[in-house]
Order: C-alpha cells, then sequence, then structure tokens
C-alpha cells in the first residue's frame, strides 16, 4: 500500500455509529490496568495485552487497529470484498509503523458446533495462547446486551456470515508484538437426506504476526488520534478479565 499517511482518511459517521455514540456511557472506560493482563472489543477485533505491556503500548496498538479498519471500511465492505478490506486493513497498518512477519493462509470445512477458542488458539505462537484462549473465554461471559458484544456484533457479523478478528500483543525487545488471526465464515445448512442436514462453517483463515515499530509510529501517533476523534469511546470497550 504505497500511500502516504496524511492520504489516509476516515469514513464520515453511519448510522450504526451515531446509534453507539449516543448509548455510550458518558464516562471514560478504562481498558487495562497496569501490569495485569486485559482485553478488549476493538469494532470488529478481540484484543488482548500481556501483562507487561505498557500503558503507551496499549493506546498505540488500540488506536492503530481501529484507525485500520475505519480506513479499510471506508474503500471495501469487509463482508461481501474482504479480500480488498484486509489487504487494505493490514496495507493501512504498515503505513503506521507495523512491520509483516510471517503470513500464511488456511481454508477449511468445519462441522458446527465449532469449538471457536480451540480453532484460533490452534493459528497462534504459543506464547500467547493463554492469553488468547483468557479473552475469549471473558468475551464469552459477557451478556449480549452489553456494549462491547453490540459493538462487535454490529462489525463482525451479517447474517450467516462474518469477518472476526483476533489479535493477541505482547512486547519483544523494546517494541509491541501481534499475531492477528482474521477469519471470514460463511455458514451453511445442505440437504443430507430425508430429516437430515449437514450444518457447516466454510472459514478462511489468514495470520499474520507482526511488530510496531513505535519510533515510525510515534510520527502519526497524535495525527491518528486527532483523526479517531471520540470513536474510541464508543466503538471500544473494555472485556473484564479473570
Amino acid at each position: 500500500m504505497s500511500v502516504h499517511f496524511d492520504a489516509i482518511t476516515l469514513p464520515e459517521l453511519s448510522a450504526r455509529e451515531r446509534a453507539l455514540e449516543t448509548a455510550s456511557p458518558p464516562e471514560t472506560t478504562q481498558f487495562s490496568l497496569v501490569g495485569t493482563a486485559s482485553a478488549q472489543i476493538n469494532e470488529g477485533a478481540l484484543l488482548a495485552f500481556d501483562s507487561a505491556l505498557p500503558k503507551q503500548m496499549i493506546d498505540d496498538i488500540s488506536n492503530s487497529l481501529l484507525f485500520a479498519q475505519l480506513a479499510a471500511d471506508k474503500q471495501f465492505n469487509r463482508h461481501t470484498a474482504t479480500g480488498d478490506w484486509q489487504r487494505t486493513f493490514f496495507g493501512t497498518l504498515s503505513v503506521m509503523g507495523w512491520i509483516t512477519g510471517s503470513l500464511s493462509e488456511r481454508t477449511e470445512v468445519a462441522a458446527s458446533p465449532v469449538d471457536w477458542a480451540e480453532l484460533i488458539t490452534s493459528y497462534m505462537p504459543e506464547n500467547v495462547d493463554q492469553l488468547v484462549l483468557s479473552s475469549i473465554a471473558a468475551s464469552q461471559q459477557l451478556p449480549t446486551t452489553s456494549s462491547a458484544i453490540r459493538i462487535w456484533s454490529n462489525a463482525a457479523l451479517v447474517g450467516d456470515e462474518g469477518v472476526v478478528i483476533v489479535g493477541p500483543s505482547y512486547i519483544s525487545g523494546d517494541n509491541p508484538n501481534m499475531a492477528i488471526a482474521l477469519l471470514k465464515f460463511t455458514f451453511e445448512k445442505e440437504v443430507a437426506g430425508f430429516l437430515r442436514w449437514d450444518v457447516n462453517f466454510n472459514i478462511t483463515t489468514s495470520i499474520v504476526t507482526m511488530e510496531l515499530n513505535e519510533s515510525i509510529y510515534s510520527k502519526v501517533r497524535n495525527s491518528v488520534i486527532a483523526k479517531l476523534g471520540n470513536r474510541p469511546k464508543y466503538l471500544i470497550a473494555s472485556v473484564p478479565m479473570k
């Protein structure tokens, strides 16, 4: 994605965003406590943060992931043009200082019900297994009426299909690292005989490891915050971790 950061713009507020903004709590949400593992629903993504990450890095990860999702949303529909949306999403992250490491893709058919936690963890580096499992388990305990689930379901799901992003992050050396699993799935039922149906999920998963160069991101940090405005207040919600 050969574009200068200043040329990247975000979409106008949608009716969905205005509704979320109106319903958001008046107080500022505390996303993390220093020295503890934490998680958040960040638009259509579940982000989890290792306890060793300092607050500035958590804020940088959170803001950059929200910015990249919104920038991609302006260009493409994440559900009907997922490939183009994904390339724009990762391209925007690279402009902000995220350096992509290994990237792989896998397509499979999984019978319903799917153990999503086990499936996603199987894609992740071993050092974040517990962080992924804990953040997914905590998210699954949230009521459907919670701010986090309202934000996530409206962004990630459309009918019987969805685009789900899970991103655990940790510190390595001087910079934060993240493993991202981006799953595109469709739910299908096929007649398998009289009063018999096969119920499956078709799943395509992209797995990417990334490192944020903080010295590069520091040059655009204030612009990211300014362009996001108050969107983090109603497009990000904390997920209580035990």
